[in-house]
């Protein structure tokens, strides 16, 4: 989906369906991220014809379009980040389990016990969260403050599970190549892609600011 500003009118934007196998238009590779995935390309259009059938929408409806996209795209982020953070706590808790420290299992001890109890509620609360906006999306609603609050919350939670899994696994998290190892950087990358946590808490700042006063946000917008 190509969004691309109208020749010769500064304020108005389109948006199109183009294949990418359209003469013109070429994929080339992006820059390898911390987690070592092949995730990002850039797409360079050089004189790539593109007619009115393949306009999608209307005329002027590009940004619309574009922004209520990226709405969904965050949400859409969110379950994916929480299965590595569940994945980080199983593997965290198996590891408490089995771990022999002082003569006994390194989940005895209270301090690890707090720190998987917290752990799981954060998993919780976030779960919860993505679950609530995703049935209002469903609904029909356009959730866009939640989807800020969603990316921001789960993001950031989702890292502190993984710092806390290294943390209990000591070298073992450290090595590269254990599973807690990557997901550590895998879930670090989330708090940045798809827009920055600063970012989602400019969007949630926004709503709020623009609420009457003695009122409750409106965050949920019917489409």
């Amino acid at each position: 989906m190509l969004i691309a500003r109208m020749a010769d009118e500064v304020e108005t934007y389109s948006a199109f369906l183009v294949d990418l196998d359209s003469p013109g238009c070429t994929v080339t590779d992006g820059q390898t991220p911390m987690s070592g995935q092949h995730i990002e390309a850039d797409i360079v259009f050089d004189r790539c014809h593109v007619t009115r059938e393949q306009l999608l929408g209307s005329v002027g409806d590009g940004l619309r379009i574009g922004l209520g996209r990226v709405t969904t795209n965050r949400l859409l982020h969110c379950p994916t980040v929480l299965g590595h953070a569940r994945r980080a706590l199983e593997l965290t808790v198996e590891f408490a389990r089995t771990r022999q420290v002082f003569g006994g299992p390194l989940g005895a001890l209270q301090s690890i016990q707090h720190k998987l109890a917290d752990m799981a509620t954060a998993y919780y609360a976030a779960r919860s969260m993505v679950h609530d906006a995703l049935a209002a999306l469903d609904a029909g609603a356009r959730p866009r403050t939640e989807a800020f609050m969603c990316k921001l919350f789960v993001a950031e939670n989702a890292f502190r599970i993984a710092d806390e899994a290294v943390q209990i696994h000591g070298k073992a998290g450290l090595t590269r190549g254990a599973e807690v190892e990557w997901l550590f950087r895998r879930l670090r990358m989330f708090r940045i892609l798809t827009g920055s946590s600063e970012i989602q808490r400019n969007g949630i700042a926004k709503a709020l600011l623009a609420t009457e006063p003695g009122t409750t946000p409106a965050t949920r917008e019917r489409t």
